[in-house]
This record gives C-alpha cells, structure tokens and sequence, in this order.
C-alpha cells in the first residue's frame, strides 16, 4: 500500500534514529529520535476491585528524545505532528484518506546529555478510540509518519522525520486537526511517569503574571 498524496510509503522501522534532514551542528537543542508505540495504559493498584483490563484499547505513544547542549535549557517546544492514515476507512472517511494530528508541548528546565546516556523523552498520546478510528490492526500501517520540531529561545533547532525526510513537509498541505494528540498530564501516564519525562510548563494560575 502506498500513500500517494503525502508520497508517504510504509515502512518497517518505526524510529528515526538514522534519518537526518537537517545540518544541525551548531544548534542547542537537536532531536535524537522518535519512537512510536501501540500500548496499553499503565495499571494503578487502587483500594477496591478494578474494572477488568481490556487488551485491545491500545494508546498511541509518540516520545521525542532529546539532545540538549546547554548545561540548562530554560524552556525547549516541541511541536508534533502525526500523519494518521485512516486504512480500509479511508475512502469514506477522508476526501485524501489522511489526517495531519498535530499539537505542541513545552518542557523546562532540560539539562545536558550530551556526552550522556541520559534521555530527555517528551511524550505525546492518541487515546484508543482515537486509534480505532484509524487503523487499529499495526501501528506501521496508520503511522504514516511523525515529524517532530524543536524551538529553542524562539528558534527553529531541529526538524525531525521518524521515518523518512524524503516524506517531505506533510502538515504544510493540509490543516492539521489540533485538540487531538494528548499531553502528559492529559494521560493515564500521568502522575506516575513525571519523573521518566521532562517536567512540562506549568499553566499560568493567576492572572497578570
């Protein structure tokens, strides 16, 4: 199956560590890889019985690892954006059978790796009704692809494809659908993996600040 109006092919890798669409040397921030996965969400032991677990409400977990070069960057945004192709639902569900899902999140306080073995994962989550919508039966058939962008003080760092920059700027032709993709907080993951993630920017709470 080929996605002909991106020129989005399939893929077998689902990480982009060996794709590399810009010279980035000299930028503070750079993206390592992407990583996708279908998962269930975490179980929490609670007082009292728990509804049982379905295995077939599979998470889309989307992680930008970054490469930070100062010995502390303030605040890095990321902006995610996901080529979601709908399968066998494709003819009645899109004029061009794709959506863009898109959305941003900004960390803080993230310390150098570089020269290190430490990860600076920031995540994103497509809930599973949203999944089932697309096409639930692999990740790499309604994963077309993933493009993550990095913006350090207001600048564009690094752009990275997960799967291949010869997929071109796929959310430049279409308007990508926000309200969508789903931070951390936003999660099942969340309070439990604050610590495996960078912090996100906490929201403003009093006015005028």
């Amino acid at each position: 199956m080929v996605f002909a109006v991106l020129g989005l092919g399939l893929f077998m890798s689902i990480s982009s560590a060996q794709y590399e669409k810009e010279d980035t040397a000299s930028s503070d921030i750079k993206i390592r890889k992407i990583e996708a996965t279908l998962t269930t969400a975490p179980r929490y032991s609670l007082q009292g019985a728990l509804p049982a677990a379905d295995p077939s409400r599979k998470w889309l977990v989307v992680e930008a690892d970054l490469l930070v070069a100062p010995e502390w960057a303030d605040e890095v945004t990321l902006k995610f954006f996901v080529a979601a192709f709908y399968g066998s639902n494709a003819k009645s569900a899109s004029e061009d059978g794709y959506d863009v899902l898109a959305t941003s999140v900004t960390v803080v306080h993230v310390q150098r790796n570089v020269a290190s073995a430490r990860r600076a994962l920031v995540p994103v989550f497509l809930d599973p009704n949203s999944v089932k919508k697309y096409e639930p039966s692999g990740i790499d058939k309604f994963i077309q692809d993933v493009v993550v962008q990095a913006y350090y003080k207001g600048v564009l760092q690094d752009t990275k494809w997960m799967k291949n920059p010869d997929n071109g700027r796929f959310w430049e032709k279409k308007q990508p659908r926000l309200g969508i993709l789903l931070d951390l907080q936003q999660s099942p993951w969340f309070p439990a993996y604050v610590d495996h993630y960078e912090q996100m920017k906490p929201a403003l709470t009093s006015p005028g600040l």
